[in-house]
């Protein structure tokens, strides 16, 4: 998965995502996947550096 907007990854994704953890892939409103976290990578690093 892609977080499309850098201020979502501080103020939401860092704070909820943990292994194990099931969401959904959305398109606009609409959920069009099951997810699990399996694995993190890269999310508590600056993608502009």
């Amino acid at each position: 998965m892609w977080i499309l907007f850098p201020h979502m990854c501080k103020e939401v994704h860092t704070k909820r995502m943990e292994h194990g953890v099931i969401g959904y892939f959305m398109e606009g409103p609409r959920r069009v996947a099951v997810v699990e976290t399996i694995e993190i990578i890269g999310l508590h690093s600056n993608p502009n550096s």
